[in-house]
């Protein structure tokens, strides 16, 4: 069953709230751990809501939640300075889980922010601060909390706007098979990746370096397909099994021919339905005390896992880089290596910053932190890159070893 919304259901979520363009804000609802509702006037219609449920689903319910009548402190600040605001544009950022709603007051603008991955958030920024945010927490390359600058997710591949030829390199530079490289590094995820491998009719196994050229194209030619009847005929569709949705997408999914399907009018009625369906299931089951408890470990271990699972192969890329613009950087720590022996350490922060790939420089501690081949990496300046390689793979594997003790935990709260 459907767990999240995807990308391309968040471009047709976004593309159906533009019509919220020119409404006005009314009151704002929050409960529970991540619920929170937007009442909105829109002239000539009367209230509509939007709701942001559990996190992870935005939408526009047929009927009006039950909302709580105290409001929480987060409802009760956001309703003081948005207020009767003007909706402005509506758009998704990129091609990532995120929308951006425009408010604007007489002497303010604000941009509400929806993050539908990594646990979800909703956060109000002003001039590119966070004025307040429903969940604080603090991350690697990021802070999210309140005075911090607003730091948009780090962008993916981006198969709207990307080129054929784009396309075709992200499979060159890939060393896993056809679908695990159309679901990451196309960034289409499983479902629609597993979609164009039936639509283009290419085996799914195919390591991706022995697809060839004229594959490609059909299959950047299918992804396009898709991506237009997003954008410009979407047909939102819910797939059935045994009697209950399995599955949604602003498409026709030929891969889930097997199952049943009914099309909705618009992303928020399927959204809806699934919502509801839900909320019934949740009503009817019971679940012990004690297993639910299990089912919280499981889950956690399962998000230790995909964690160390992504940092390790984030610091292999890393690794990777330096090799990958092995002159760039073996002159760089070169350079640095030299010149911290001659000048003091303003002088070596200002020359390093005046260096276009450069983005930072802690003399200090004789790090810098630079692009390279699309990463961003930290170096030991006074280490040579096969040394500052080594340092990034020990710490890759490190991770790895971690993830594996991790996973067993996690087989054994499974068992």
């Amino acid at each position: 069953m459907k767990k999240e919304m995807s990308s391309f259901d968040v471009r047709s979520i976004a593309t159906e709230l533009s019509s919220l363009e020119g409404a006005h804000m009314d009151k704002i609802f929050q409960w529970g751990a991540g619920n929170v509702l937007f009442r909105i006037n829109v002239q000539g219609e009367g209230k509509k809501d939007l709701f942001f449920k559990d996190k992870k689903w935005l939408y526009s319910p047929a009927n009006k939640p039950e909302t709580p009548i105290q409001p929480t402190s987060f409802a009760t600040y956001l309703r003081k300075y948005l207020d009767n605001a003007r909706i402005g544009k509506v758009r998704q950022i990129g091609f990532d889980r995120v929308v951006e709603m425009e408010l604007l007051k007489a002497d303010a603008e604000y941009k509400l922010i929806f993050e539908i991955f990594g646990g979800g958030n909703v956060l109000l920024v002003k001039d590119g601060i966070i004025d307040t945010c429903l969940i604080q927490k603090t991350m690697r390359d990021r802070k999210v909390r309140p005075k911090e600058p607003y730091i948009w997710p780090q962008p993916r591949f981006n198969p709207i706007e990307s080129t054929e030829e784009d396309f075709k390199n992200a499979f060159k530079e890939s060393e896993a098979d056809c679908v695990r490289t159309l679901a990451t590094a196309v960034n289409l995820g499983g479902q629609y990746a597993e979609e164009v491998c039936k639509r283009s009719g290419v085996d799914k196994t195919l390591p991706a370096p022995e697809v060839s050229d004229d594959k490609l194209s059909k299959m950047y030619a299918e992804v396009k397909d898709i991506v237009n009847h997003v954008i410009d005929v979407p047909e939102t569709t819910a797939y059935y099994k045994d009697g209950k949705i399995e599955d949604f997408a602003p498409i026709q999914m030929i891969s889930h021919d097997d199952l049943e399907s009914k099309g909705f009018g618009s992303m928020s009625e399927v959204i809806d339905a699934f919502v509801q369906q839900m909320k019934d299931e949740e009503e009817e089951a019971y679940v012990d005390p004690e297993v639910e408890k299990l089912n919280r470990r499981i889950a956690k271990q399962e998000e230790t896992v995909q964690e160390y699972k992504e940092r390790c192969e984030e610091l292999k890329r890393k690794a990777e880089a330096l090799y990958t613009d092995y002159q760039k950087t073996a002159q760089l720590l070169e350079v640095l290596n030299d010149q911290s022996q001659k000048l003091t350490w303003d002088k070596l922060k200002e020359g390093a910053m005046k260096i276009s790939y450069v983005k930072s420089i802690d003399p200090s501690k004789n790090l810098v932190t630079a692009e390279l081949a699309g990463e961003t990496v930290t170096l030991d300046y006074t280490k040579g890159l096969d040394a500052n390689a080594s340092d990034i793979y020990q710490q890759s594997k490190d991770i790895g070893e971690k993830g594996k003790h991790a996973e067993e935990a996690l087989n054994d709260s499974r068992a």
